[in-house]
C-alpha cells in the first residue's frame, strides 16, 4: 500500500506541475482598447467664387451697331441695302446713269422714299452717315427723309440750265430724319446745332453740300452730289 500511494502521490506532482508550466502568463480577457489620438487636418478656406463685374457705364451707353451681311446688298457694301436697277438712258438733256440702285437702308437707316442714285453717291453718303451723321445725333437717327434723288431736269429746276447732278444719279436732297424717340427734326424747321454740325461733316465725302442760306434753292433741304468736276469740294 505503501508503494501505491508514493505512485499516485508522484502522479498527483507531476499532473500538478504540468498543468502550473502550461498556464498562459497573461490573462485571456479583452484588454481595454488603447486611446487613439485624433489628428485633425485643416481645411482649407473656400475662395469665394469669382462673379463678372459690371459692365463699364461709357461701354454700356453705347448702342451696337446692327451686324452687316451680304444678303440684299448694292455695291459691293454690304452695310448699303437695297437693288440693282437697269441702266437709265434718255434722250432728254443727257439725263444717263450707267449703274443706278434703288436704296433702301444704309449702315441701318432707313431711307424713305427709296432714292434712286449711282453707287458713287451711295458710298458717299454710306460715310458721311457712320462719320457725321451718326455722331451729330449721337446715334440716334433711324430714318431719313428723302425730298430727291435721280430727277431729269435742269439744275435748280431754272430752265435752260445744264443738266442737274440729279440727272447723272450723283446727286440726293434730305429734307430730315427720324429719331428713335419718335420725333422728327426737318432741315425747314430745325436747322440747329446738330443738322448743322451734320451737314457741314458731309464737306469732304461729297463734292457739293448746300443748305439753307447757302443759294436759296435750298431752304427746306440739304444737298449732297457727286459731281467730277475738279477743284476742292464746295460746301455752303
Amino acid at each position: 500500500m505503501s508503494v501505491r500511494r508514493a505512485v499516485w502521490g508522484l502522479m498527483l506532482v507531476c499532473t500538478a506541475g504540468l498543468a502550473h508550466a502550461e498556464a498562459p502568463k497573461r490573462s485571456l480577457l479583452p484588454q481595454p482598447r488603447p486611446q487613439l489620438t485624433v489628428v485633425s487636418t485643416p481645411v482649407p478656406a473656400v475662395r469665394p467664387a469669382a462673379r463678372p463685374t459690371a459692365r463699364p457705364q461709357e461701354l454700356a451707353a453705347q448702342p451696337s451697331k446692327p451686324r452687316a451681311t451680304r444678303k440684299g446688298s448694292v455695291c459691293n457694301n454690304a452695310n448699303i441695302k437695297g437693288t440693282a436697277l437697269q441702266p437709265i438712258a434718255s434722250r432728254t438733256g443727257g439725263c444717263n446713269v450707267a449703274e443706278p440702285v434703288q436704296v433702301t437702308s444704309i449702315n441701318g437707316v432707313r431711307l424713305s422714299p427709296a432714292p434712286t442714285i449711282n453707287c458713287d453717291a451711295a458710298q458717299a453718303l454710306a460715310i458721311w452717315i457712320d462719320q457725321g451723321l451718326q455722331p451729330a445725333f449721337q446715334n440716334q437717327v433711324v430714318q431719313m427723309n428723302i425730298a430727291d434723288s435721280y430727277s431729269c431736269r435742269p439744275r435748280n429746276n431754272v430752265r435752260g440750265n445744264k443738266v442737274s447732278e440729279h440727272g447723272l444719279g450723283n446727286a440726293i436732297d434730305i429734307g430730315g430724319f427720324a429719331l428713335k424717340s419718335g420725333k422728327t427734326v426737318t432741315v425747314a424747321v430745325n436747322f440747329g446745332r446738330q443738322i448743322r454740325a451734320a451737314h457741314k461733316a458731309a464737306c469732304g465725302p461729297f463734292r457739293t453740300t448746300l443748305g439753307p442760306g447757302s443759294d436759296g434753292y435750298h431752304e427746306d433741304h440739304i444737298h449732297f452730289d457727286v459731281s467730277k468736276r475738279g477743284g476742292n469740294p464746295y460746301c455752303r
